[in-house]
C-alpha cells in the first residue's frame, strides 16, 4: 500500500464515523466506487427457522421466567422456533364434531399469536393415537381417551358417548388408520385446520402425524405381540394405505411447508419427498449396543429412499432435497444430560456426542428438538460450533458502492455474500438497504433482487462455500438532501422493512427505527442485553417453590393463584388487561393458556411480567451498519 493511500485511510477513519476497527476500507478509481470489508463474526446467530427448538415452551434460558413455564433452563441456547403438538381429542369436544373455536383460540390461536410477539416460528403436529399410558392433563378431554374425540369412537367402533368408554382397544388402534370413515374424518379434520392457518407468518411448518402412536408412524404400544415389531408394514400397511394422509396435507397446508417422519420400513418418507415435503427423524444420538439409529437405522433409511430395488417409490433426488425442503432432528433420550450420565446405559462419549453433531450437518439439518432441558457444560464447546453451522449462516464478505452520488443519481452496490452453514433459508428474506442520516432517519429503502434461498452452502460442512455475488443499482429520489449517509444493509420479511436475519459480521447495529442496538458483549450470543437487573435462577434463592406437581412458582411473589385443577395462574389488573404496550403483538390481554400433554401440566400467560420480554424481542437490532456515502 502506497504511503499516500495509507495516509488517506487514516484520515477518513477520524472524518467517517463507520470507519473502525470492524471495517476495511479501501478505493478505487472505477466509477467511484469504494470497497468495505465488514469484519467477520464467530458468534452464535438466533435466526428465524434454525438452531435448536423450545418443546412446547416460548422461552427456556430467561432467568426471569416471562411466560411463568417452570424454573429457567439457563443452559439452554436462545431459540427462534417453539415445537407444538395437539391430539384431536384436544381440539373438538367428546360429543361435537365441529373443531370448537375456543379450544383453537386457547391452545393454537394464543401459541402462534405468542409466537408472532416475540418473533419466533412454530411448527406443529397434529397427532390422532396417544401413548397407551401416557396420562391426559387437559382439562377439555376425556380421562380414558386415546387421542381421537369420543364422537369419532362412536361412529368407529360403536362405543364412547353416554357413559361408555372413550378407550379404543389394541386392535381398533391398530387397524384405525386404514379405516375408510376415519380416513374421510381425518380430511374433514386437516381441511378445517387448513384453512384456518395455512397462511399464518408464524407457522414455519406443520410435521406430518396423524398415523400411529403420538403420530410418529408406528404402532408402539397397541402392535399385537406376535407382530415382528411396531412398524406400520410389520401390521399390514402399505403405502397406498397410508397415502391419503400425506395426500391430504398437502392439500390442507399448500402454503406452509411440511416434513415427514422416516421409518426404517415402508416407502412414506419418499412418497413425501418427492412431493415437496422435507424429513425429520427420532432419536438423534442413538449409539446403543447392537441395532442403533446412528450406524444401522439412519443410513439404511437414507439408502432405501431412492433404492429402485427395495422402495415402490423411490426420491432419486433425495439426498438433494435439503436444497428445497427442511431437515429436521429431534434427539434421542430426554435430555444431553441423559447423554452425559455414566451411570445411564445409552451414555455418549465425547466423540460420539460430536459425530452426533457432525452427522445432522452431515444432512444439512437446520433444527434440533433438544426438548428445552438442560445442556451441560461439557458440551457447551462442541454446542457453539454446531449452532454456527446448523442451517443457514450468511456473511457479507465484500461491498463496492458508490461513495458519492449525485442527488437523483444512481447508488451502485455490488455485494459478495457467503452461507457458512449447512442448509439455505428456506424463506426468501430480500437483501434491503437504506439510508440512514446520523440522527437516525431514515430517508429510503432499496431492495434487491436476489433470493437468498438459492444462496447454498458447501455440499460438505467443512468444505469452502461458494461466493455470490450481486450488482444492485438504485435511483435515489431527488428529493434526499446533500449531506451524508448511513449506509445499512438487513435481510426484511418480505414487503417490510423488518429486518429478521442476523448476519455472521461483526458491525454497528440498528433497530428497525433506526435507533442504536448494542449486543450482549457478556455472551457469545446475538441477543439483546437482558440488563443488570436479571437475577439467575436458584432452587435455594427464595423466589421459586416447588409445587405439588413438581413445577415451580413464585414464593410470596403475588402474581400467582391457585386454581381448583391444582394449577397456578396469574393475577390480573385493570392495568394488565388494559395494557397498550403490547397491543401492536397480541388481539387481548386474558390469560393465554396452554395445556401440556407430555409428561407433566404447565401454562404460560401473558402479563405485565412476559411484556418486558416481549419488548426486548421486538427491539433487537437487526440492520447492519456498513459504510457511508455522500450525497452531493
Amino acid at each position: 500500500m502506497s504511503s499516500t493511500l495509507l495516509s488517506f485511510l487514516i484520515a477518513s477513519s477520524v472524518l467517517n464515523p463507520t470507519m473502525n476497527n470492524n471495517h476495511i476500507h479501501t478505493l478505487t478509481d472505477n466509477n467511484n466506487l469504494a470497497i468495505v470489508i465488514p469484519k467477520q463474526s464467530n458468534k452464535i446467530l438466533t435466526n428465524p427457522g434454525i438452531g435448536f427448538t423450545e418443546l412446547e415452551r416460548v422461552v427456556s434460558n430467561d432467568p426471569e421466567n416471562p411466560f411463568y413455564e417452570g424454573p429457567p433452563v439457563i443452559s439452554y441456547p436462545d431459540t427462534s422456533t417453539m415445537y407444538y403438538r395437539w391430539y384431536w381429542d384436544q381440539l373438538t369436544t367428546a360429543t361435537d364434531p365441529q373443531l370448537n373455536e375456543k379450544m383453537l383460540e386457547d391452545k393454537i390461536d394464543s401459541v402462534l399469536k405468542i409466537a408472532a410477539a416475540v418473533n419466533k416460528k412454530v411448527v406443529i403436529r397434529f397427532m390422532a393415537l396417544r401413548g397407551k399410558n401416557d396420562p391426559i392433563y387437559d382439562p377439555d378431554v376425556n380421562k380414558d381417551s386415546s387421542g381421537i374425540p369420543c364422537w369419532l369412537v362412536q361412529e368407529l367402533y360403536g362405543h364412547g358417548v353416554n357413559g361408555g368408554s372413550c378407550h379404543l382397544s389394541d386392535s381398533e388402534a391398530v387397524n384405525m388408520f386404514k379405516n375408510p370413515l376415519f380416513i374421510h374424518r381425518m380430511r374433514q379434520f386437516l381441511d378445517v385446520l387448513g384453512k384456518r392457518y395455512d397462511h399464518n407468518k408464524a407457522l414455519l411448518r406443520i410435521d406430518m402425524g396423524m398415523v400411529g402412536t403420538w403420530g410418529e408412524w408406528n404402532l408402539s404400544g397397541y402392535a399385537p405381540s406376535t407382530s415382528q415389531s411396531v412398524g406400520l408394514t410389520d401390521n399390514g400397511y402399505t403405502l397406498h394405505d397410508l397415502e391419503p394422509y400425506i395426500d391430504e396435507l398437502s392439500h390442507a397446508f399448500p402454503h406452509t411447508p411440511k416434513t415427514m417422519l422416516g421409518t426404517n420400513k415402508g416407502d412414506f418418507l419418499s412418497y413425501a419427498t418427492t412431493r415437496g415435503f422435507g424429513w425429520r427423524v427420532d432419536c438423534l444420538g442413538d449409539w446403543g449396543e447392537g441395532w442403533n439409529e446412528m450406524q444401522n437405522g439412519y443410513p439404511d433409511l437414507i439408502a432405501h429412499a431412492s433404492d429402485i430395488n427395495t422402495n415402490i417409490a423411490p426420491d432419486f433426488l433425495f439426498t438433494q432435497r435439503w436444497k428445497k425442503s427442511a431437515v429436521d432432528f429431534e434427539i434421542c433420550q430426554d435430555s444431553l444430560q441423559d447423554w452425559s450420565r455414566t451411570s445411564n446405559p445409552l451414555h455418549l462419549t465425547y466423540d460420539q456426542v460430536q459425530k452426533t453433531f457432525n452427522f445432522a450437518l452431515e444432512e444439512h439439518a437446520s433444527l434440533i428438538n433438544a426438548k428445552s432441558h438442560p445442556i451441560p457444560e461439557q458440551y457447551q464447546s462442541l454446542l457453539k460450533g454446531f449452532l454456527n453451522k446448523l442451517g443457514y449462516r450468511y456473511q457479507l464478505n465484500q461491498v463496492d458502492y458508490s461513495r458519492e452520488v449525485p442527488q437523483g443519481g444512481t447508488l451502485t452496490i455490488n455485494s459478495q455474500w457467503q452461507n457458512l452453514g449447512v442448509a439455505p433459508s428456506y424463506t426468501n428474506y430480500p437483501v434491503t438497504w437504506r439510508l440512514r442520516t446520523t440522527d437516525g432517519d431514515i430517508v429510503a429503502y432499496y431492495t434487491s433482487t436476489a433470493n437468498i434461498k438459492n444462496w447454498l452452502p458447501a455440499n460438505h460442512y467443512e468444505d469452502q462455500s461458494p461466493i455470490y455475488k450481486i450488482s444492485d443499482h438504485f435511483q435515489l429520489s431527488p428529493h434526499i438532501a446533500k449531506g451524508q449517509y448511513f449506509v445499512d444493509v438487513g435481510l426484511v420479511a418480505k414487503n417490510t422493512h423488518m429486518a429478521k436475519v442476523l448476519l455472521a459480521n461483526d458491525t454497528k447495529m440498528t433497530t428497525d427505527k433506526g435507533l442504536p442496538y448494542i449486543l450482549n458483549n457478556n455472551s457469545d450470543v446475538d441477543t439483546p442485553s437482558k440488563g443488570s437487573d436479571h437475577h439467575q435462577y436458584s432452587d435455594n434463592s427464595g423466589q421459586y417453590v416447588p409445587d405439588n406437581r413438581g413445577q415451580y412458582v413464585p414464593d410470596n411473589s403475588g402474581q400467582y393463584i391457585p386454581m381448583d385443577n391444582g394449577q397456578y395462574a396469574a393475577i390480573t389488573s385493570d392495568k394488565i388487561k388494559n395494557n397498550n404496550d403490547i397491543a401492536p403483538y397480541l388481539d387481548n390481554y386474558s390469560l393465554y393458556s396452554h395445556h401440556q400433554m407430555n409428561k407433566k401440566s404447565a401454562l404460560f400467560y401473558v402479563s405485565q411480567h412476559s411484556d418486558k420480554y416481549i419488548k426486548q424481542q421486538n427491539n433487537i437490532g437487526r440492520w447492519h451498519e456498513i459504510t457511508t456515502i455522500n450525497v452531493i
